[in-house]
């Protein structure tokens, strides 16, 4: 059954192209691509005693056999059951939301950038994944310790998302494999060899939103995603819209309340045949460095969106409205939910929260660059932006003159003297300004 629903958050009108993984935002990173600060701030270990035995976690998982297929195979049942059946599993291994798709070699990375030893895979190889279905799988973040961002709190919750992710995807792999059929985690376990959200997108799970992240009716964005590669006979999902394509084009609540301005205020461009808002990737990832060892995690743009929201009967009801709305008409429904959203949430959403040792009531960080002694105030509290002001200032920590009391190379949104990343128009952007959460792969 092929898909026929209309992708309308991101429409593809051209030939796409397979990308390197080698060109997505982590192993930019890792390779310099962002400046030496940011190299060596992903080789950091986290200070956060916590963090560090999360992660221990994942590397456990990273580390975890893939299994072998049983030579028996089992009886099925007849496609649409069966796919009801894997959700019914992933659900039991603590996933949150799943669905299915065929596995478009489109969004199959061409390259890998890192090898992993469990799957016998080197770095740099081509990705070759001949299976026909895409199985997408997501773990919701707590919506209070998400609203806590940005801090610890939300850092912890983050990190413990994908561990909780990966026990589904192993389980669920196992699970295809035990039935006599391969599966393999293709974005899950240390391995990244497909783009999740343009997946995700296709197999139902939500709309690409103008923040460049997949929007779920339920969880919003706050979904971690995975995907396991399988050729098991499953009925596939189909799109959805939820009302995405004409929110976004109104509310643009993301825009306002990022705070390197990487996310545009205008319309979308087409990029790798493919038609949808893009973020300037640049400055959205070095903003990570601007948490002055307190915290790791932006999420404002999360925390922000109005999809973002409890799961109650009014949420439930707005969405239930919008999507049986007809298109020419939601403008009429959009405008006042996004007002009373402003009302009632903040143009900038945070919540005060004390969990275990923590404190997300931040009172600012010490500046640790070089001969400054400010302290400055968390990114929340900061002004929201405005269209027509779309040239991020980002953080890059490291030493420089100070002119009228602030730094004049790289001061975290500092004035017009600092060193400024500037989005340039689309057909203008380099091919490293790559945009790995969104569609089309990038």
């Amino acid at each position: 059954m092929p898909v026929t629903t209309e992708l309308r958050t991101a429409r593809v009108v051209g030939e796409q192209q397979r990308v390197d993984e080698r060109q997505t935002p982590h192993p930019m990173a890792d390779a310099g691509d962002y400046g030496e600060r940011m190299r060596i701030w992903r080789d950091m270990t986290p200070s956060d005693p916590l963090i560090r035995a999360v992660e221990r976690l994942g590397a456990l998982f990273r580390q975890a056999p893939p299994g072998k297929v049983n030579p028996i195979r089992a009886r099925l049942h007849e496609p649409k059951r069966m796919s009801e059946h894997i959700k019914e599993i992933a659900h039991f291994g603590g996933a949150d939301v799943a669905g299915i798709t065929y596995l478009d070699q489109s969004y199959v990375y061409s390259h890998r950038a890192s090898g992993s030893k469990t799957y016998g895979v080197p770095a740099g190889d081509p990705i070759d994944l001949p299976y026909k279905y895409a199985i997408v799988v997501g773990v919701a973040g707590d919506f209070d310790k998400y609203m806590a961002a940005n801090s610890r709190i939300a850092d912890v919750e983050y990190a413990m998302d994908y561990q909780r992710l990966h026990f589904a995807c192993y389980l669920l792999a196992g699970y295809i494999q035990e039935l006599g059929y391969e599966a393999r985690p293709a974005h899950a376990m240390g391995l990244r060899e497909v783009n999740p959200v343009a997946l995700g997108v296709l197999a139902g799970l939500g709309e690409l939103g103008r923040h460049g992240l997949l929007i779920h009716e339920k969880y919003g964005s706050r979904l971690h995603l995975a995907v396991i590669a399988t050729n098991l006979p499953m009925e596939i999902d189909q799109p959805v819209d939820i009302g995405v394509n004409e929110f976004c084009q109104y509310c643009k609540k993301c825009a306002r309340t990022c705070p390197t301005r990487s996310i545009t205020f205008g319309g979308k461009d087409v990029y790798n045949g493919v038609e949808k808002w893009r973020i300037n990737v640049d400055t959205c990832y070095k903003a990570r460095l601007s948490g002055h060892d307190i915290t790791e995690k932006c999420l404002y743009c999360v925390t922000s969106c109005c999809y973002n929201k409890r799961d109650a009967w009014y949420h439930t009801l707005s969405i239930w409205f919008l999507k049986k709305t007809p298109v020419p008409l939601r403008p009429l429904i959009v405008k006042p939910l996004t007002w009373l959203d402003d009302v009632i949430w903040k143009q900038r959403p945070h919540v005060d929260m004390k969990w275990l040792d923590y404190d997300s009531e931040a009172q600012g960080a010490r500046c640790g660059m070089t001969g400054c002694t400010a302290t400055h105030p968390p990114a929340w509290k900061k002004r929201l932006q405005r269209p027509g002001r779309e040239a991020a200032q980002v953080y890059f920590p490291g030493p420089g003159p100070r002119v009228n009391g602030q730094h004049t190379n790289g001061h975290p949104w500092a004035g017009a003297s600092s060193s400024v990343t500037a989005i340039r128009p689309a057909p203008e952007r380099r091919a490293s300004e790559r945009d790995a959460g969104t569609l089309p792969p990038a």
